[in-house]
């Protein structure tokens, strides 16, 4: 499988991109899966919007780029529609707290998702409420098309397409507070994906896992670094409910 790149720089031949060694880390994805529900907390109505994060991490990735595949967690959602979604949730869970719920999820996902992600299985948490939005200085977002080639036939993800890409910076793995945006990716992004066919600007499967790992090394090939000289940790988004970040070693959690 070919490495991801973390260098970016202008070529001779229009769509023949250049290829540097990719950092080492980790990588994490997650999916956010939005319910509705009634319960009882403590004595107290807690009825609102209810998102489920679960989050998966891998050292290696699979063909052609993956912690997971997101469809394999098709059967996670299915059991939040089927048994939590328009529920009262007093009547299905003995624990209706955040708490609760996140840990019913996840003896169930351990029990019930495929081989591949119940092994790589990390976390599942909890958030009520509407999820607030990242701000144009903490964010940058780009529309670009791509396609990933070696999956299974019929696979919707082997047509080219589009995304609406989001990258953000987390202060820490899996952090919901987030890092400003230095110019110098602003403008990488800006001038070099945005509008692109990505797979004639990365020598590897565009997937989200690989452009996080990508711009990861880019970043960190310019000595661009947080405020304490951690290097950065990057997440990219597809899609309002999936992310993936690369998590560099030596980046120690704040």
């Amino acid at each position: 499988m070919p490495n991801p790149e973390p260098m970016l720089r202008p070529s001779p031949q229009a769509g023949a991109p250049f290829r540097e060694p990719r950092p080492v880390g980790t990588y994490t994805i997650g999916k956010l899966v939005g319910f509705d529900a009634a319960r009882t907390v403590r004595g107290v109505d807690e009825s609102d919007l209810i998102t489920v994060e679960v989050t998966l991490t891998a050292r290696e990735l699979t063909a052609p780029g993956f912690v997971t595949d997101f469809g394999d967690l098709a059967a996670f959602r299915t059991h939040i529609d089927t048994v939590l979604d328009h529920h009262d949730l007093d009547q299905v869970l003995a624990d209706t707290s955040d708490q609760g719920i996140a840990e019913h999820l996840h003896v169930w996902a351990a029990a019930h998702l495929s081989d591949g992600a119940r092994d790589r299985l990390h976390a599942v948490r909890v958030l009520t409420g509407r999820l607030p939005r990242a701000d144009e200085a903490h964010s940058i977002q780009f529309s670009a098309r791509h396609w990933l080639d070696g999956l299974p036939h019929g696979h919707k993800c082997a047509r080219q397409h589009g995304h609406s890409y989001l990258v953000t910076l987390p202060s820490a793995p899996g952090s919901d507070r987030l890092l400003p945006v230095p110019g110098e990716l602003r403008a990488l992004l800006e001038s070099g994906f945005k509008g692109k066919v990505l797979n004639r600007v990365v020598d590897v499967a565009p997937t989200s896992e690989h452009l996080a790992a990508y711009l990861a090394g880019w970043l960190a090939s310019r000595g661009l670094a947080d405020a304490q000289g951690r290097p950065f940790a990057v997440r990219v988004s597809e899609t309002e409910s999936t992310w993936a970040e690369f998590t560099p070693d030596g980046r120690v959690p704040a």
